[in-house]
């Protein structure tokens, strides 16, 4: 099992990459991925996790507030 050190760190490393619409201005998922559906939502998942790390690690660094958590869409309640 990780422990708490391991998981920042894990965190630190991944915020360092740049998401696909950072490294790219006109980035656009479905051309990126060939119109493969698996490969833009894949592709999607990994900027999300580098997106959270980025905002947690901001979050650590500065003691700012942690964002909202967004509302569930009506069918996850």
């Amino acid at each position: 099992m990780a422990t708490e050190a391991q998981v920042i760190e894990y965190l630190r490393k991944l915020s360092k990459h740049k998401t696909r619409p950072e490294r790219w201005e006109d980035w656009n998922a479905y051309d990126g991925s060939g119109g493969n559906v698996d490969d833009a939502y894949q592709m999607g998942t990994e900027d999300g996790e580098i997106s959270l790390a980025q905002t947690m690690i901001n979050v650590l660094d500065s003691g700012a507030e942690l964002p909202d958590v967004p509302e569930p869409e009506e069918d996850e309640e």
